[in-house]
Parts: structure tokens; sequence; C-alpha cells
């Protein structure tokens, strides 16, 4: 292969475990599979993180539920954003719990539910806590400044009193997403975990029973290790990914150590050339070599995700930034700007390098081509 990407499944499996043990005692783990599991693949990172100790799945949509339950068909698999009413009736048929927001939704989802009757669900707990009751589950998603979506504190109350008249439907949780940056907003994070944790007991004690809760995402499960409530939905730490590089900056250590990274991209080298200092190369001669240089080719570019990668609240599009791949343990900086599908590499003081030699490259996962093949190990 000319490139491809390695996934180590025995690392998001060893994450996982790492993360299950940092839990307080019956606080349940969620792993986040959603945009195909970080890119990492949706079904073969949940087998991974299932079998490390997570006990339940998360996806954005329907469809990336119903994707994984054939595969799972004995796990709670959680749906994060709203669905739409018309999809009320699939979420049933696939097993999948919706997050509601909405009072449209709800009454599709009620309508649907006397509709599937007796539907067999899986034996798991949210499920079986419903069943009993002859109810389908779902929770409700609280909005906690992120705007995007959720029910908002102020109205919270009068809707949770509306939802629960649904004779159809049973509450199984609350959850809530905050926009919290490490270390930036501690403060507003702590006062928006606090409210929270006050609509939360306030849906148990309407409901005349306990409404489990969920707050905490991979940043909130760092830095506010109290505020896990009923359970955590982790995503980047699940793949060795802390949310930003303050703990490295600091050096004070990692908030969870020993998580690793599975994913590396690799490409190989498919031309050498050299250039003399003073000559112009690339896409209208608008490169000049700055000294006599030796120059690499690999097939991989922008389209492959190369250049496009997490930097704070935006993402480098390779201005005021040298990217580099990894030769042999040395760095091999990109010469000009990468192509749709090239890129040039400057290995002129690289030894051992030679055609078909491999080159390790940073890529966005989320942003790698779905084309490009995975290459999977520690699965059995």
């Amino acid at each position: 292969m000319l490139k491809w990407i390695n996934i180590d499944c025995s690392i998001i499996t060893r994450n996982a475990t790492a993360i299950k043990k940092a839990l307080k005692p019956g606080v349940k783990f969620t792993a986040v599979v959603k945009a195909n599991g970080y890119g990492h693949g949706a079904a073969e990172t949940a087998t991974a993180a299932l079998r490390g100790g997570a006990d339940r799945l998360a996806v954005l949509t329907a469809e990336e539920g119903a994707a994984l339950r054939k595969k799972f068909p004995d796990t709670d698999i959680m749906l994060l954003a709203p669905s739409l009413p018309e999809e009320a009736e699939f979420i049933i048929q696939n097993r999948l719990v919706p997050c509601v927001c909405s009072s449209e939704f709800l009454e599709s989802l009620n309508s649907s539910a006397e509709k599937n009757h007796g539907i067999t669900t899986p034996e798991t707990d949210i499920f079986r806590s419903a069943m009993k009751q002859h109810k389908y589950p779902y929770t409700l998603e609280i909005d906690s400044g992120m705007g995007r979506w959720g029910i908002p504190a102020d109205e919270f109350s009068t809707f949770l009193r509306g939802a629960l008249e649904y004779k159809n439907l049973y509450l199984a949780g609350t959850g809530t997403h905050i926009g919290y940056r490490p270390t930036q907003n501690m403060t507003y994070t702590s006062e928006k975990l606090k409210i929270f944790g006050r609509l939360s007991e306030e849906a148990s004690r309407i409901a005349g029973r306990h409404i489990e809760a969920c707050a905490a995402n991979s940043s909130v499960f760092c830095d506010f290790p109290d505020s896990q409530f009923d359970a955590v939905r982790t995503g980047n730490l699940l793949y060795g990914i802390y949310p930003t590089d303050f703990y490295r900056r600091h050096r004070q250590g990692p908030p969870l150590p020993g998580l690793e990274r599975p994913w590396q991209f690799h490409a190989r080298i498919i031309a050498l050339r050299n250039v003399k200092k003073g000559e112009r190369f690339g896409y209208n001669a608008g490169f000049t070599a700055d000294r006599d240089m030796r120059l690499a080719s690999i097939p991989a570019g922008y389209s492959d995700g190369l250049t496009m990668e997490p930097a704070e609240y935006q993402i480098r599009i390779s201005a005021g930034f040298r990217y580099w791949g990894i030769i042999n343990g040395h760095k091999a900086y990109f010469a000009g700007k990468p192509g749709i599908s090239h890129t040039m590499l400057d290995v002129t003081d690289i030894p051992g390098v030679s055609i078909g030699t491999e080159v390790a490259l940073h890529v966005r996962r989320t942003s790698a081509n779905i084309l490009i093949p995975r290459v999977y190990s520690g699965l059995s």
C-alpha cells in the first residue's frame, strides 16, 4: 500500500480500562463513538471500548446508531443530538435511546412507542427498567450555555412536567454538554455544573424516582472529578487525546495518566529528486530552495486530511506553521504546501531515505479520507 492508517485497538481497550478505573463506584461509562469512532472506525472502536469496560455506546445520530445495532444487540446505544419527529419510528425499531429537547419529538416518539408496543429490546439497565413499565426510554438534554440544542434551564421544570405525562415514554436520564476549556472558564463551568445538578435532582423529585444524570465529557471528567454524577460520556480520552495541550505545557502531568494514541497515518515515498539553491519548484513555481535540497514526494495531500488539525478553537491550514512527517525518527518538513493528493518533504539531512521509505504523518483523525485503508490490530 502507498498510504494507510494503523489503528491498534488494544490501546483503545487499555484507554477504556483506565477511564473505567477512574470512575467512582456505580458510575456508568459511555464510550462516544460518533463520527465513525472519531475516524478510527465506529464498530472497531466500540468493540475495543466495551472490552475495556465501557457500559454503553453513544453516537450523534440515529443513522449512526442503527449501523451499530446489529453488531451490538445487547448494548445501550445513546443518541447525543436531537432527532427529527419523523425519525421516531426508526429510532424505536433500532432500539436506540434518543435525547429529547422538543415537545414535537416527544409527541412523535410517544405515538411510535404505542404503535411498537411489545417490540423486543436489549437486556440492558436502561431498557430493562423502562420495559418493566411497558414504556420506551429517552433522556432529556439541558442547554448549559452551548446554545446549540437542549432545554433552557429556566424552562426545564415546565418541560419536564409535560414530558412525564406521556404514558408510553420512560424518562431514563438527563444530560448536558458544557463548553469547558481547561483552566480558561473553570468558574463558569462550576456554576453550570451546579445548576445542572439542581435540575437533575428536581427531575428525580418530580418523577418520584431516581433519574440518571450525565454531564462529564472528557474535559469535565479531567478537571471536575467530583462531577461524574451517574455517568460520564468520553470521546477524546478514549482515543488518547487530551482536551488541550495545557497539561503538557505546564508539565504537571496529565490528569489521567497512561492513555496512548492508537492511530498512525503512513505513506510511502514514491519519488526523490535533488534541487539546487535558488531553484523554484511546486505549483506555479511558487517555492524557492534556500539551499541545495533533496525532496521526497508522497501520494498524500490535503484531500487525505494533511495540514488540517485542531489548534485551539480553529483549524490551521498551512499558513504560519511548519508541518512535518517522521522518517527514521527524524522530522521531514513539508516543502511548500500539500497538493490535493501529494506532498513534498525536505529529506536533505535524513539518512537512509529511498523510494518506498515509510513516512509517519500528522493528520486530524476526523478529517482523514475515509477511503484510506485502515489496518487494525489488537481486535482478536
